[in-house]
């Protein structure tokens, strides 16, 4: 693991994570592989809002995966609305996302209620966000990112303050389609973002 990608798991690694998944919805057995850092792609980033489980003090890069569970009520990865956004990455068709980087705007609070969470998000929060893509940059070579926000409150308030290509996808918590009707939304969010980046699309 080289210098950047270890100063991203020191300052970050509690709250981020890659979009790479197991069977059972976990990462750590990918992390300890040694071809990992070849698995990611630090240029393509999965913003959420925030963690709505308390996640500090855990192992790193558990963020979005099936490891979380056991710290809840939760009995099953599969039962997790994470899942679904995990199935849809996993798919065939959506390997270019395979490895992406995940993360939460709001890194220091883990309030369910997503509404006072976004009244609160501040300069604090942009700030670590902005030292995070900075530390991406590093990873990857690059200062261009293909940033996808999960569901509509990340994306308002990223699509205010960055220079970045933003995208956004339906959000997997959503309920009002049903469980399989969000996952297809997201498949559908996941094509279009497909065909920007096919077509060199801002």
């Amino acid at each position: 693991m080289n210098k950047q990608l270890l100063q991203l798991k020191k300052e970050f690694g509690k709250y981020g994570s890659w979009a790479l998944w197991d069977e059972n919805g976990r990462i750590t057995e990918i992390i300890e592989k040694p071809e990992f850092q070849s698995l990611i792609k630090p240029s393509i980033i999965f913003v959420g809002l925030n963690a709505s489980m308390e996640l500090l003090n855990l192992e790193d890069w558990i963020n979005y995966h099936g490891e979380c569970c056991r710290f809840g009520k939760i009995k099953s990865w599969k039962q997790t609305h994470a899942s679904k956004l995990a199935e849809a990455l996993r798919e065939k068709e959506f390997e270019v996302f395979a490895g992406a980087y995940m993360t939460d705007i709001v890194k220091d609070d883990n309030n369910p209620n997503s509404n006072n969470i976004a009244k609160e998000a501040n300069l604090h929060n942009i700030e670590l966000f902005e030292n995070e893509l900075n530390l991406l940059s590093k990873i990857s070579g690059s200062d261009e990112f293909r940033i996808i926000c999960i569901g509509n409150k990340s994306f308002d308030i990223l699509n205010k303050i960055t220079k970045y290509k933003i995208d956004k996808i339906w959000h997997y918590s959503a309920y009002q389609l049903g469980w399989e009707g969000v996952k297809e939304r997201i498949r559908q969010d996941l094509r279009e973002i497909i065909k920007k980046i096919e077509n060199k699309i801002a």
